[in-house]
């Protein structure tokens, strides 16, 4: 008679992996700072949602009429990031976007772990997923979008893999109610779904082992139905449709904002994205399980959107980095002479818990209230911008001292203001001042952009200030090196503030 002992209670080594990875890479979220760009015009946003309804006009720009349209199509995340600013402050939206980004890898950790049996290869994918994402990490309504995606593809990829019931799919309808108003990504749900709806059924028809029945095709074309009648639960209908549209084929935006270009392979995040299709592209050549139809149509779906834009690495990274986990896993079952045998599971151990709760701690020490306590590096903390009751949040390029002086001495006419400027201005600012330009790309017409590009360079900076009758510049220095030259050559104009890289200049 053999004696056999149960598994060891406590922790295994291979969840010490994972939670390894996923401390890490909450821990670099948590320590990431947020760039004005993105952020503080959708918290102005979200104020004015929850104050007096959606918008649906310019507001915070003298360039164009008050009244020139604009779709506010995130108004729900930014009524949730004003919200939890009203709950806890600036401290609150950041510790969402900690929390919310850690949530979604450990969400691709966890679906890594169901396709391959292995924490170890879920913290790798993870790990890789991440590595695509560190330029991609700002307080911004996309974080909204980072648990949809992942909740819909692994609602999917369970009901394809037999692991999630028929019943689970009436939550990919609801998720969409959610997501078409918190951000325009929920087009990638769409996406997501058509790649299981193709792959599925032609793995039918083809016959392929394990592959979905008829009824059970049927409740998944139901569901992916639910999914595009739930988008039209929006304030512009199936107009939301056309704002996308709109917005992937705005010229201003493809030729002007980086993130709409495609991946560099000389940046980090660029060229660890090119990592990232090397990897998959071997694993899936040398897969230990064979990838389906529908993971090969998935991973080029959203390799295609990524190679467009470095905007959606993203999401080529949440859904990919699981596939190669997948591709690199033992099979499932293992044959030997005496018959099928199970993976071996190895027992855990309570020694392993105190490790798990110390690497939990970090990143419990990396929030807001509590990182402002660690005596972390000078060149660290030299990179924030110093924001009252809100220190090592947002970055140093925050034009925080330089609003703040032109509230205590108002411009008496336009002010022309650096792209990114233009959305803290917003916030600080309006209604007592607007901006000439903010990174609500889209709503601008070419033209302004490209004088607003001549102007930051230098070129014919004057007679355009002139024709825009501008009485104040508020620039960076560092970003419009050209228009801070000119401006000093210029007997016109007078330097009356300046802050880090942060210039305030009047004309005399």
């Amino acid at each position: 008679m053999t004696n056999s002992r149960p598994p060891r209670a406590g922790l295994r080594l291979d969840h010490l992996w994972a939670i390894f990875a996923l401390s890490v890479i909450g821990g670099f979220i948590s320590l990431a700072p947020t760039a004005p760009n993105d952020f503080w015009w959708h918290l102005k946003a979200g104020e004015i949602v929850a104050s007096s309804g959606i918008p649906t006009t310019n507001l915070f720009a003298w360039t164009l009429p008050a009244n020139h349209p604009y779709t506010y199509q995130s108004w729900l995340g930014e009524w949730l990031f004003y919200s939890l600013f009203r709950i806890g402050g600036l401290p609150m939206t950041i510790f969402a976007r900690n929390m919310l980004g850690a949530a979604a890898f450990a969400l691709v950790a966890w679906e890594s772990r169901l396709r391959s049996d292995s924490w170890r290869l879920g913290a790798l994918a993870a790990m890789l997923a991440a590595a695509m994402t560190i330029n991609n990490l700002n307080a911004r309504t996309q974080n909204w979008s980072w648990l949809p995606f992942m909740a819909t593809l692994m609602i999917l990829s369970g009901y394809a893999a037999g692991r999630v019931r028929p019943r689970w799919l009436i939550a990919l309808p609801l998720l969409m109610v959610f997501w078409v108003n918190a951000h325009g990504a929920f087009v990638l749900g769409l996406l997501v779904a058509g790649a299981y709806v193709v792959g599925e059924t032609l793995r039918r028809l083809l016959h392929q082992p394990r592959a979905l029945g008829w009824a059970q095709l049927r409740w998944l074309y139901v569901a992916v139905a639910g999914m595009v009648v739930a988008t039209l639960v929006n304030p512009l209908g199936v107009g939301v449709f056309g704002y996308v549209g709109n917005l992937l084929g705005d010229q201003a935006i493809q030729g002007l904002i980086n993130e709409w270009q495609p991946p560099d392979p000389s940046t980090l995040a660029g060229g660890m994205f090119f990592i990232g299709v090397l990897v998959l592209l071997a694993s899936f050549a040398l897969a230990r399980r064979r990838p389906t139809i529908t993971d090969v149509l998935l991973a080029c779906g959203l390799a295609w959107q990524a190679f467009t834009g470095a905007r959606s690495v993203v999401w080529f990274g949440l859904a990919a980095m699981p596939l190669v986990a997948q591709s690199l896993a033992l099979p499932r079952i293992v044959f030997s002479t005496a018959g099928p045998l199970s993976p071996r599971k190895g027992g855990g151990s309570t020694a392993n818990l105190l490790p798990a709760l110390l690497l939990i701690a970090v990143v419990v020490v990396l929030q807001p209230w509590l990182k402002p306590l660690l005596p972390l590096p000078a060149p660290y903390q030299a990179i924030f911008t110093d924001l009252p009751g809100a220190p090592q949040l947002f970055s140093a390029d925050t034009p925080v001292a330089a609003v703040d002086e032109l509230r205590a001495n108002p411009c008496p006419g336009p002010i022309f203001n650096e792209m990114g400027y233009g959305s803290y201005m917003a916030w600080a600012l309006y209604p007592a001042a607007q901006s000439f330009i903010d990174p609500r790309v889209e709503m601008y017409p070419l033209q302004l952009w490209h004088d607003y590009a001549a102007i930051s360079r230098g070129q014919d900076a004057l007679p355009y200030l002139d024709r825009y009758e501008v009485a104040c510049v508020l620039l960076d220095r560092g970003l419009q090196s050209g228009l801070a030259v000119t401006l000093d050559d210029s007997a016109l104009w007078v330097r009356s503030f300046r802050a880090g890289t942060s210039e305030i200049w009047r004309r005399r």
